[in-house]
């Protein structure tokens, strides 16, 4: 469902940001005209520059975004922040992330998980989660027995241990999974990276007002051209 929700979101504000951009292109294109008339002049650069500059910048935002995610995947080796399944990668190599932002989990490098909730490489159904001199620690949900139990994983081994806890529902495992003290959101958020994100906002600041400028140098031209006049 968190899949779904992101794809409705991206589509929903992709919706918005395409009326935005009509209704200023058809103001811009509405400005552009007048002053043309004022001006007196058939020169419809202004025109055309003032028409397709908001779609300009559209696309920017769509090719920034792009590169974006190209960026957190393939340099930062997390994802991209708009993604349903989200996941950082730590500096040994291993892997925490959550799969439909629900079902926590870790993976040694080359390994994916399966569906037991322990396995080599790997421990996946994560409510709490600690890493310290080598070792994984913390809580799962066993959904064969609706118990909670605790695991050690050893990074040398790839091996992991579980003792058992005790009952707990599964909306309360959840709930402490997604907001607890120690929940593997918190080692989740210690090992993200900033600066994709700073990248972004670059591109953006640099793409959206080299868009603006060109904007604004050609209504400044015509300016100067009717002082000339």
């Amino acid at each position: 469902m968190a899949g779904f929700a992101v794809f409705m979101t991206i589509v929903t504000f992709g919706f918005f940001a395409l009326v935005t951009t009509c209704v200023l292109s058809l103001i811009l294109y509405g400005l552009a005209k007048r002053k043309l008339q004022e001006a007196e002049t058939r020169n419809n650069s202004l025109v055309v520059i003032s028409v397709f500059a908001p779609f300009c910048g559209l696309l920017w935002l769509v090719v920034a975004l792009l590169l974006h995610v190209q960026i957190s995947n393939r340099l930062a080796h997390q994802d991209c922040g708009l993604s349903g399944d989200p996941y950082v990668t730590l500096p040994n190599g291993y892997i925490i992330g959550s799969f439909n932002t629900y079902s926590g989990y870790f993976k040694a490098p080359g390994y994916e998980t399966d569906v037991p909730v322990t396995g080599p490489g790997y421990v996946r159904s994560i409510i709490s989660l600690k890493f310290n001199n080598g070792y994984f620690t913390g809580t799962l949900f066993d959904f064969k027995t609706s118990t909670v139990r605790r695991f050690m994983f050893d990074t040398r081994t790839r091996e992991s241990q579980t003792f058992p806890v005790g009952p707990l529902s599964w909306d309360a495992a959840n709930t402490q999974a997604q907001t607890g003290d120690n929940s593997y959101w918190v080692l989740y958020a210690k090992y993200r990276h900033r600066w994709p994100t700073y990248v972004l906002w670059a591109l953006l600041l640099l793409g959206e007002g080299g868009i603006g400028f060109w904007v604004w140098k050609s209504w400044n031209a015509l300016r100067n051209l009717d002082k000339i006049s």
